[in-house]
C-alpha cells in the first residue's frame, strides 16, 4: 500500500479526488502567477536597467553605419539568451522548490505512518499479553483474599503481613494491565464545549498532594477569557494529568511549575512548564515512544496516550526541552472541534 493510499484510506473517494483537483488547481495557479511575475520583473530590469548599458556598449564597440545590422543581430540575441535563460532558471528554481517542499513533507508523512504503525503494533501486542494475564491476575487475588480471610488470627504478624503484601503486588500488576489496555483501547470522543482554565485548575487541584510533598509551587498564567472548545472532557483531562504529572515528577527536590492558556480564532493552547532536570535533543525525539521512560517505576505510557488523544481531538503536543533549563510542553487544540486539514 503507498503512502498517499494509506493516509487517505479512511477518506471517500470522490472526497479524495476534489481535494487533488482543488489542491492540483491551486498549485497551477500559483506556479503561473509566480512566473509571470518574475519574468515581467526581468523583462523590466533588462529594459529599464541593463539594456541601455549594453545598447551602449556594443555602439561604442561596433561604432559607424556600416555595423548597423551586426549590431541589431548582437543586440537581439543577446536580449533572447538573458531573457529566456532567466525566465528558465526561474521557473527551474520554483520547479525545485515545490518538489523539494512536497518530498519533505513526503518524507515526514512516511515517518509518521511507520511510527503510528509501530505503536499500534506494539499497543495490540502489549493489550494482549495484558489480557492474558488479567484473568489470572483476578483469580490469585481472590485466592489471596480468601487465605487472608481463612488464616485470619492463626498466623503471626509477620506472616499476615506477607499476604497483604501479595495482595498489595496483585493489586499493583492489576493496575499495570489496565494502563496496558486502555492505551490500547480506541478512544470514543464525545465532543462539548470545555473550557481549559477549569481542566487545568481541577487537574492541578488533584495533584496537590504531591505538588506539596515535592515542594513545588504552582503559577497559573490562564487567559482572561474562558478557554473554550469542542473536547471530549474527560480525555483531555486524563491527557492534562498524565503531563502535569510528568512534571511534578520531573520536579523531585522542588522547582516551579508554570501552567498557561490562550487561545486565537482557530485554536487553543495550554503550556505546562517545569524548572526540572530538562532532556536531550535524543530523549525527546523518544518521549512519545510507548514503554520509553527513564524512571523506576511507571511504564512509559503518559506521554504516548496524551499524544494520542490530542491528535484524535485533530491538536498536537509540542515539547521543548533542554538539559538544565526544565521542560515545557504545550497543547495546542482547533478551536471549533476536530481540525480537517
Amino acid at each position: 500500500m503507498s503512502v498517499f493510499s494509506k493516509v487517505f484510506q479512511d477518506v471517500p473517494r470522490s472526497g479524495v479526488i476534489s481535494v487533488r483537483r482543488a489542491f492540483n488547481s491551486r498549485l497551477i495557479i500559483l506556479f503561473t502567477v509566480l512566473t509571470l511575475v518574475l519574468t515581467g520583473t526581468v523583462i523590466v530590469t533588462w529594459e529599464q536597467l541593463l539594456r541601455p548599458h549594453y545598447f551602449s556598449w556594443v555602439e561604442r564597440r561596433y561604432p559607424g553605419v556600416e555595423n548597423a545590422d551586426y549590431r541589431y543581430k548582437l543586440e537581439q540575441r543577446v536580449e533572447h539568451f538573458f531573457i529566456s535563460m532567466t525566465v528558465d532558471v526561474i521557473v527551474v528554481s520554483i520547479l525545485l522548490a515545490i518538489v523539494d517542499h512536497k518530498q519533505r513533507r513526503l518524507v515526514a508523512a512516511t515517518e509518521q505512518l511507520a511510527h503510528s504503525e509501530r505503536v499500534a503494533t506494539l499497543g495490540r501486542v502489549a493489550a494482549q499479553v495484558a489480557h492474558e494475564v488479567r484473568n489470572p491476575l483476578a483469580g490469585l487475588l481472590l485466592y489471596s483474599v480468601h487465605l487472608k480471610g481463612k488464616l485470619e488470627g492463626k498466623l503471626p504478624n509477620g506472616d499476615a503481613q506477607l499476604i497483604d503484601k501479595i495482595i498489595e503486588t496483585i493489586n499493583h500488576l492489576t493496575a499495570t494491565t489496565e494502563q496496558i489496555l486502555n492505551y490500547a483501547r480506541p478512544v470514543t470522543l464525545a465532543p462539548k464545549q470545555v473550557d481549559l482554565n477549569e481542566v487545568a485548575k481541577d487537574v492541578s487541584q488533584l495533584l496537590s498532594t504531591e505538588v506539596s510533598a515535592h515542594n513545588i509551587e504552582t503559577e497559573f498564567n490562564l487567559n482572561n477569557a474562558p478557554v473554550t472548545g469542542m473536547l471530549d472532557e474527560a480525555s483531555i483531562r486524563s491527557a492534562t494529568l498524565n503531563l502535569m504529572l510528568n512534571a511534578v515528577q520531573a520536579m523531585s527536590t522542588g522547582g516551579r511549575l508554570t501552567i498557561s492558556t490562550g487561545q486565537n480564532d482557530r485554536n487553543l493552547w495550554m503550556t505546562i512548564r517545569d524548572t526540572g532536570a530538562g532532556m536531550t535533543p535524543e530523549q525527546v525525539k523518544q518521549i512519545f515512544e510507548p514503554f520509553n521512560t527513564t524512571k523506576s517505576r511507571g511504564l512509559g505510557l503518559g506521554m504516548p496516550y496524551a499524544q494520542k488523544i490530542i491528535q484524535q481531538h485533530g491538536g498536537k503536543i509540542v515539547v521543548d526541552s533542554r538539559p538544565g533549563d526544565g521542560t515545557q510542553v504545550k497543547i495546542e487544540l482547533p478551536a471549533n472541534g476536530r481540525s480537517t486539514s
